[in-house]
């Protein structure tokens, strides 16, 4: 595949994710509802005492892991590095949890909160855009924009001759 095909479909992707994002929406709040009611009720338990901790961040690392779980399983066969992209960052949101919950029991650091936190902000993000992959009708896309290019043509060529429209 040449790049000027590719920078033409990841174009094509980023002008529909408005309408891409119309049918992820609710899987997307249906996925992270229950980690953002935890997080709100932890918040106002907490109030003013409340702070970004390993506790909520390894909620949200756990959330992405069980979403990029479901990508594994749902993708098509046809997008390969989609696929590998998803186990990759399913592989990275496991340790990162299970490390997560090994500092948690044992009140011990292994790495800095700020690895946990990019480390969950990171796979989010990726497990957002994975899922908009997933969703993303390719060939509607590409039909809609030569439609668009379509509705401005007023002659085509048959046979060397001009036909108008």
């Amino acid at each position: 595949m040449d790049l000027n095909k590719i920078g033409e479909s990841i174009l094509i992707f980023i002008k529909n994710i408005p309408n891409t994002l119309k049918k992820t929406s609710i899987w997307l709040l249906i996925s992270y509802l229950i980690p953002i009611i935890n997080v709100a009720i932890i918040w106002g338990m907490k109030g003013k005492n409340f702070k970004l901790d390993l506790n909520i961040i390894s909620i949200i690392i756990v959330t992405n892991a069980c979403f990029v779980t479901s990508l594994v399983y749902l993708s098509d066969k046809k997008r390969e590095i989609s696929k590998i992209l998803n186990i990759s960052t399913l592989v990275i949101t496991v340790v990162l949890f299970a490390l997560s919950i090994v500092e948690i029991e044992q009140k011990k650091q292994i790495f800095p909160l700020n690895i946990y936190k990019i480390g969950a902000f990171l796979t989010l993000g990726l497990s957002i855009l994975f899922g908009l992959i997933s969703k993303y009708d390719e060939v509607e896309a590409e039909s809609r924009v030569r439609a668009e290019k379509a509705k401005g043509t007023t002659e085509t060529k048959i046979g060397g001759k001009s036909i108008k429209l």
